[in-house]
């Protein structure tokens, strides 16, 4: 099930274009895209969830009788800001969705896109000190109760009751999305007095998570203690903690002895094999489809149709996502959807819709 596309680019100008597929139902249209191009700006082509959200706005832009484009900054900001420009000044593109690698330095060009009227959409990272058609973000809060709400049902299954020795790998605090989920997860442990929570720095990166993971369980053991549960905040980390567990002879499965509870975060397909087969017992994962795809469908609903976008009501989208129906509200740039994240457990981590299950 695993998400392994390869990711071709063609140089073109100052734009990469990427020729993607979607499971959002979008395929080419006949006549190549009768209603002009719709541009996505992505960060880079070399992690799979970033592949996936480009999937996402370009099967919504060819659903719609578009042609989805793609440029990529490859995790450079100067070279987003340049493939802006291009975009703004010499395609005019029927509209653009921006995910920005730096949120700061995107405010002039797209106040330059706001000046030409090309419709604009903000996913998965807000644009600051910028106006913006409609931002559709992941609630990273949101995530981080999720998951520790699962936590404290996991610890009551094992112990009787809400407690136990929690260990959270939080991500690195530059992350507003890392940051987000660890205030979230641990505003409900520390809810629980009977609940001991060992905060460690353990992400984003493997091997950091297997070190600190290895320095946490050692310490444990010299003080007498059982680690009940971990939790990471992306999937990259868990792979790392897998290692520790496996070092210290903590992996096994669901039901057995040396069971170690695991929550995990975005949906890899690799990590939601473990999750079907016992090891890692919860996924809270993110509708990455639908953050690009809904904010396509947006964009073609409201200001292409010449309507502004609401800041209240709902949005029934026709692609089809994890979150099949969203609010608008009024955000720091503008309208915006805040997508819910998705509690999934062994029993629905093989769910088509989850970005990490997609054949590519």
């Amino acid at each position: 099930m695993r998400f392994t596309k390869a990711v071709t680019a063609v140089a073109a100008g100052a734009v990469v274009a990427l020729a993607l597929t979607s499971c959002s139902g979008g395929t080419d249209t006949a006549d190549g895209g009768s209603k002009g191009e719709i541009w996505y700006s992505t960060k880079n082509s070399t992690e799979l969830v970033h592949v996936a959200m480009a999937e996402g706005v370009t099967g919504a832009a060819d659903m719609l009788g578009y042609s989805g484009q793609v440029t990529v900054a490859e995790a450079d900001a100067s070279k987003q800001n340049d493939q802006m420009n291009n975009l703004v000044q010499n395609i005019a593109p029927a509209a653009i969705v921006l995910n920005p690698y730096d949120s700061e330095s995107v405010s002039d060009v797209i106040e330059r896109a706001n000046t030409a009227d090309i419709p604009i959409a903000v996913i998965d990272n807000k644009a600051n000190n910028a106006t913006v058609d409609v931002s559709v973000l992941f609630d990273s809060v949101e995530s981080g109760k999720k998951a520790g709400e699962e936590a404290i049902r996991l610890l009551e299954e094992k112990n009787g009751e809400p407690k136990g020795v929690v260990v959270n790998l939080y991500g690195e605090l530059v992350s507003q999305v890392f940051k987000e989920r660890s205030e979230g997860f641990e505003s409900v442990i520390k809810e629980y007095p009977d609940v001991e929570l060992i905060s460690v720095l353990g992400a984003p990166e493997a091997d950091v998570a297997t070190s600190a993971l290895n320095n946490v369980i050692a310490d444990a053991k010299s003080s007498g203690k059982t680690i009940d549960l971990i939790n990471t905040p992306t999937d990259t980390a868990t792979l790392g903690a897998i290692e520790s567990l496996k070092t210290n002879n903590m992996w096994a499965k669901a039901g057995e002895d040396d069971h170690v509870a695991f929550i995990s975060h975005d949906g890899l397909g690799e990590v939601l094999d473990l999750v079907e087969e016992g090891y890692i017992d919860v996924e809270v994962v993110i509708d990455v489809f639908g953050v690009g795809g809904i904010a396509t469908e947006v964009l073609n609903a409201y200001p292409i149709a010449g309507e502004e976008v609401p800041t209240s009501g709902t949005f029934t989208p026709e692609g089809k996502y994890l979150n099949t129906e969203v609010t608008f509200t009024e955000g720091d740039s503008g309208p915006t959807i805040m997508l819910d994240p998705v509690v999934v457990t062994a029993d629905d981590a093989d769910n088509p819709l989850i970005w990490g299950n997609s054949e590519g």
